[in-house]
């Protein structure tokens, strides 16, 4: 809707809005006028920035000796600073500034002629020639004797500071936009102190039910906006400033008190430590779009590890969560953070992107001020229940390995067995076995001693790990005797695999200052339905006693 906002507007009949917009101030002030003959009433006379064009707004409506009532919701300079000027130039005649005993307090101070009008005193209500006012008392929205005025003849509520608005983009009437919410809502986050106090004073808005709103500041708001703006502001957090002491940016105040919302509702809703991260990275790239990774490093004093935690976030994902010993480098980050509880230092928080401007630095700083305690109590229980798991992991393998090869034991093999032969029973799959011997490995022992002969063990160990699948189960069955478990593999598979190995441990020199070389016997069979796992390893062994009895260095299937 286009409008000429240099001359006086008609709002509603006989009421004009009469004010000037300042240019680039995103904290506009509205003046109002009701032209009621000889008992006109001008609405927050404002200040002396917008005066000489309010009042030549009036001029063209009215006259000056017809203003009997000066409506001043309450004391501060932008509603009553001009008005020493303006009482100046009132002609003589019968006039009040109608306010609040609170508001009078402070406004008696200056010195004005003009007699009060208190509309605690005259039963919340005034008469002018052909209509009724009412007043709706609002305490502390924004302060104590804070009160609006509503017109019965035209439905027109005049709100004072409540439905004002922030925006550095002006429309004198509201629109249908998240901007204008947005406006609306920072606006009232840092001018009333709680949400209990704005929802009362909304309370009593209501039940008059205004057709039109207009505000001191921000925009006028027609009938078909005014649920939707009370709705928003009904579940709006107020008392903005109360979140930092040393911080008078309303903007970066508003940004922070998001941000810190939405992460708040991470930390409560997980305990896994990746997630807050992920949250906080989308949080702060959502405010600083060039930020493109984050790195959290961690190690808690009380854990018996020298293993730092890493945790990176990249694009709200994480893509590395591990313990790690390595030193690294974080030379390329913009913005770092320390994380730290009552007693200790937990890690560090390192930002990485393009260069930061001050105030995405003043805000990183305000947000960390805000949340790095709990980042780093919620590291602390990460990095303990990440410790637990890595001590299980370790007591898990140690259980199941054998502590000289590494290879799994004879209780893992076992229940490995019984794992796969149930499910190559199910799913009708192949399995097969092999059991391999070092030939004359005792030799070994005798000839170079048990150190070189445990040599042997791990260096063959490894060649039979890399020789198998990672699938495969590649077993130290006892001494010198070796067991691997292929699944999906036939009988025909498993020997040519077994074979192959042959042939590479017999071109394979061991433990090099000794120059060992060795040879393996190996006895492959296939499972057979109703083969318990004592007759499946039986099946193998007579194939390997074959081997040996056939001269050694030899694979016998069957």
């Amino acid at each position: 809707m286009s409008v000429d906002l240099s001359k006086p507007l008609e709002i509603a009949e006989e009421i004009f809005w009469v004010g000037y917009v300042v240019p680039n101030d995103p904290f506009q002030c509205h003046v109002y006028l009701i032209r009621d003959g000889e008992s006109s009433v001008l609405i927050d006379p404002g200040s002396m920035i917008t005066f000489p064009v309010v009042l030549e707004k009036v001029f063209q409506l009215t006259a000056l000796r017809n203003i009997k009532y000066i409506i001043m919701h309450h004391q501060d300079p932008d509603i009553v600073g001009c008005y020493s000027t303006l009482e100046s130039l009132f002609p003589k005649g019968k006039r009040f500034v109608v306010t609040h005993w609170r508001a009078k307090t402070l406004l008696k101070h200056y010195r004005w002629k003009t007699p009060f009008y208190l509309v605690d005193q005259h039963n919340w209500k005034l008469e002018t020639e052909s209509r009724e006012l009412e007043f709706i008392f609002t305490p502390y929205a924004h302060f104590p004797g804070a009160f609006c005025t509503y017109d019965k003849k035209t439905g027109t509520l005049f709100s004072s500071d409540i439905f004002g608005s922030i925006s550095d983009r002006f429309f004198l009437f509201a629109e249908d936009s998240e901007e204008y919410y947005e406006g609306v809502e920072l606006f009232h986050k840092h001018y009333m102190p709680s949400r209990i106090i704005l929802n009362h004073a909304l309370d009593k808005i209501e039940e008059k039910n205004p057709v039109l709103i207009a505000p001191q500041h921000g925009s006028i708001i027609k009938k078909d906006m005014i649920k939707p703006v009370i709705q928003r502001l009904r579940d709006l957090d107020c008392g903005l400033y109360m979140l930092d002491d040393s911080e008078s940016d309303v903007f970066i105040l508003n940004k922070l008190d998001d941000v810190l919302k939405r992460v708040y509702r991470s930390v409560l809703s997980s305990s896994e430590f990746s997630v807050i991260a992920e949250s906080l990275f989308e949080n702060i790239k959502k405010e600083i779009p060039s930020v493109e990774k984050i790195v959290i490093t961690g190690k808690s004093p009380s854990l018996p590890v020298k293993e730092r935690l890493i945790v990176e976030i990249k694009d709200g994902r994480t893509l590395r969560k591990e313990f790690s010993t390595e030193k690294m480098r974080f030379d390329g980050s913009i913005y770092k953070e320390v994380l730290e509880t009552e007693k200790d230092k937990i890690g560090d928080v390192y930002i990485f992107g393009k260069e930061l401007s001050d105030e995405d630095i003043e805000f990183l700083g305000l947000l960390f001020k805000h949340i790095k305690y709990a980042l780093a109590v919620s590291l602390e229980r990460d990095l303990n229940y990440e410790f637990m798991e890595k001590e299980k992991k370790e007591l898990k393998t140690k259980a199941a390995t054998d502590p000289l090869t590494g290879l799994y034991n004879r209780k893992y093999l076992f229940d490995y067995l019984r794992k796969f032969i149930k499910k190559a029973h199910s799913q009708d799959i192949p399995i097969s076995l092999s059991i391999i011997d070092l030939d004359y490995f005792k030799d070994i022992n005798d000839t170079y001693g048990h150190l070189i002969g445990d040599c042997v063990l791990k260096q063959f160990s490894e060649l039979l790990k890399k020789a198998f699948r990672s699938s495969d189960c590649t077993s130290r069955y006892g001494g010198e005797e070796f067991v691997v478990v292929m699944p999906s593999s036939t009988l025909k598979d498993a020997c040519n695999k077994l074979e192959r190995f042959r042939k590479e441990i017999e071109q394979h020199r061991f433990c090099e200052e000794k120059d060992i070389k060795l040879t393996v016997s190996a006895g492959v069979t296939e499972y057979k339905k109703s083969m318990t796992i004592k007759e499946f390893l039986k099946k193998a062994d007579e194939n390997l006693y074959t081997a040996k009895k056939m001269g050694r260095n030899l694979v016998v299937c069957s």
